[in-house]
């Protein structure tokens, strides 16, 4: 299945992000929101621009516009709470450098809390049998039979999946729903693979129209559900937190925190998600792509106009 770019869908897309788009639903947002206390944000293709600059727009222009827009939260004490599938490691460096002391690590299955002082294990149901998280699940074989499943398709993300501690990383491009048939056939339907959107390289030993990462986590983990282990952990109210993501994996954020924001590139690269985001009250689409569209969210939820 190769991504749809006819006219009519793009035609659809625009129509899709102008009513859903963020000033367009101001009203909305002012009315079922509260003071914004917590900002969940994924980081490659949402908060950062093209292969993960904070200072490059989709052009590969240089901007300041989203390191203003993070300034103005911090000052305001609005916490930036990183959500991703990096390693804790990774996200550890990224969000010192940024300012930030939370985040969120492999696609929700742990917590990290100033900087690392703290973390919180989130594996749902899932019981490691031995004390890796990731060991124990490479050690179940699902990782080689969805490799052997679908060559020069899918493969490790390496070296990005070399340094794990609970969830395998692949890349390539697969229809997710063969592959939960495939693991249900096999016994692994406590699993899931979870597509966690465009990488922006190519691969030389790959055979696809586009790369897209995907993680393989215990059923039951996602983002969404680690943001209200968060709210809940931290006694935060759904109402003063919103999410901004680029990904399927991230769209049901929606129902996770008080308003979920797509940035403009997100949709595009998932253009099948654009009935369900024309059709979800919480979930908006901003004009800016990539860190311009996240610095448009700051901006519209602190009230400021940031040039």
């Amino acid at each position: 299945m190769s991504p749809d770019n006819s006219p009519e869908t793009m035609a659809y897309l625009d129509e899709v992000a102008r009513k859903r788009g963020v000033g367009a639903n101001l009203e909305w947002l002012r009315d079922n929101l509260l003071p914004v206390r917590v900002i969940y944000t994924d980081l490659d293709g949402t908060m950062v621009g093209p292969l993960g600059c904070f200072f490059r727009d989709t052009d590969w222009e240089l901007t300041l516009r989203p390191a203003r827009a993070l300034l103005a939260a911090l000052a305001r004490n609005v916490d930036i709470m990183l959500v991703s599938g990096r390693h804790k490691s990774q996200l550890r460096e990224t969000a010192r450098l940024l300012g930030c002391r939370n985040y969120v690590a492999e696609l929700g299955t742990e917590l990290v809390y100033n900087l690392g002082t703290e973390v919180v294990m989130n594996l749902g149901d899932f019981e490691p049998d031995c004390e890796s998280v990731y060991q124990s699940i490479m050690d179940r074989g699902i990782v080689e039979l969805l490799l052997a499943n679908y060559p020069r398709r899918l493969e490790m993300h390496s070296p990005w999946s070399d340094e794990r501690d609970c969830t395998p990383l692949m890349r390539g491009f697969i229809n997710i729903d063969e592959a939960h048939l495939l693991l249900e056939e096999n016994g692994f339907d406590q699993f899931v693979l979870i597509d966690n959107g465009v990488i922006p390289r190519k691969s030389p030993t790959l055979d696809v129209p586009e790369t897209r990462a995907y993680h393989l986590v215990p059923r039951g983990v996602s983002k969404d559900q680690a943001v209200r282990r968060d709210q809940e952990h931290r006694d935060i109210p759904m109402q003063a937190t919103v999410a901004v993501g680029d990904a399927e994996a991230d769209l049901p954020l929606g129902r996770a925190a008080g308003a979920f924001f797509l940035v403009r590139n997100g949709l595009d690269h998932n253009p099948h998600l654009a009935e369900e985001i024309e059709n979800t009250e919480t979930v908006f689409v901003t004009e800016g792509r990539m860190g311009d569209g996240w610095a448009e969210v700051v901006e519209t939820l602190l009230g400021l106009v940031i040039d």
